[in-house]
């Protein structure tokens, strides 16, 4: 049978309500991203085996604690709802934004002193791909889905 007022009924379903991420759960996670990009960076910044820190490791460790370190901890920001956390995910993801487009500078870099060509692989075009769509989705984000506008 079909109503053609929306009136709720017993019968209507209805969506979940969100709720915000309580504060224990996003501490934990949050201190798993942050700590997994921070050690997964250096991991990746060092291979292979015996290479050391060089300019070089800059790359993965910028792109570990940007895309992965700031970018969730901004995400999972988001899902504490309300005013602030809004605000603040937006300026941690433009700061994972920042340290991502600070390893692509590095790569860039590392690429020019060594006389390579840049974007022959897929890694790096995929890289790239991620880099321009999270930016779009950042100023999409500023200019849509911010608070105050």
């Amino acid at each position: 049978h079909f109503r053609h007022d929306l009136t709720p009924t017993k019968n209507t379903p209805t969506m979940a309500k969100m709720t915000p991420l309580p504060t224990n759960k996003y501490l934990v996670l949050l201190s798993i991203i942050i700590g997994h990009s921070l050690l997964g960076g250096y991991y990746a910044g060092t291979r292979p085996e015996g290479a050391g820190w060089r300019f070089f490791s800059w790359h993965p460790f910028l792109m570990m604690v940007g895309m992965v370190g700031l970018m969730g901890t901004a995400t999972l920001t988001k899902k504490r709802m309300g005013y602030t956390n809004t605000k603040l995910h937006g300026m941690i993801a433009w700061a994972g934004l920042l340290s991502s487009y600070a390893g692509f500078y590095v790569i860039y870099q590392n690429k020019n002193s060594m006389g390579k060509d840049h974007y022959t692989t897929l890694h790096s075009k995929a890289g790239l791909a991620a880099l321009v769509g999270s930016t779009m989705l950042g100023m999409a984000g500023g200019g849509v889905l911010h608070p105050d506008f």
